[in-house]
């Protein structure tokens, strides 16, 4: 196991609980693609597709079946560019605070930030859109959090107010990423 999942929670109020143990293992790119993005990630487009017959279905009635299939699928890729893509803007935002620009960190801190992102998809068992936007934007939060730990402990980003410029830009990138990504997820839906 990459890290115990006992101590993920522990995470988001400190910059040493499961932190800690990331760095001391210090897992490959791969391992944590495979063992963490990849499976996590596989969430949102299997509730995409589970709420082609719930919440989904009364707001997009016409939608297909194999429009729902592509939102998904297009989600599924465009989630997967995120990440580089984030570990990237970590890395060069650690760089311009005069951290670590360790690309290995910086790929860590992009893995795990977006689990909160990943596990708030859950909340269309509920089908409830209200309750699934509630979850989204704690989630969000829950990342940024995540992000700003994560530079402090695995990039030294030694000062708070720099850990803290950095996770408001990666977030708000984050942001326009998950923007993007519901943007990709939906237009199949609106193509009908």
């Amino acid at each position: 196991m990459i890290m115990n999942l006992m101590q993920f929670p522990q995470m988001l109020v400190s910059t040493h609980a499961g932190w800690d143990e990331i760095e001391r293992r210090r897992p490959e790119m791969g391992t944590m693609f495979l063992r963490l993005v990849l499976p996590l990630s596989l969430l949102p487009p299997l509730m995409i597709l589970y709420a082609s017959t719930g919440v989904g279905a009364s707001v997009f009635p016409d939608a297909s079946h194999e429009n729902w299939l592509l939102a998904a699928m297009l989600f599924f890729v465009v989630e997967h560019l995120s990440v580089p893509l984030m570990a990237g803007s970590i890395r060069e935002a650690a760089i311009a605070k005069g951290a670590s620009g360790n690309l290995h960190d910086a790929y860590m801190v992009a893995s795990i930030s977006p689990v909160p992102l990943w596990l708030s998809s859950l909340a269309l068992f509920f089908d409830q859109p209200w309750l699934v936007v509630m979850f989204a934007l704690l989630a969000l939060a829950a990342s940024g959090v995540l992000v700003h730990h994560g530079v402090r402990r695995l990039l030294r980003v030694r000062e708070d107010v720099d850990a803290t410029d950095m996770a408001v830009q990666v977030t708000s990138l984050g942001v326009l990423a998950w923007l993007l990504l519901l943007a990709v997820g939906v237009l199949p839906l609106w193509l009908l």
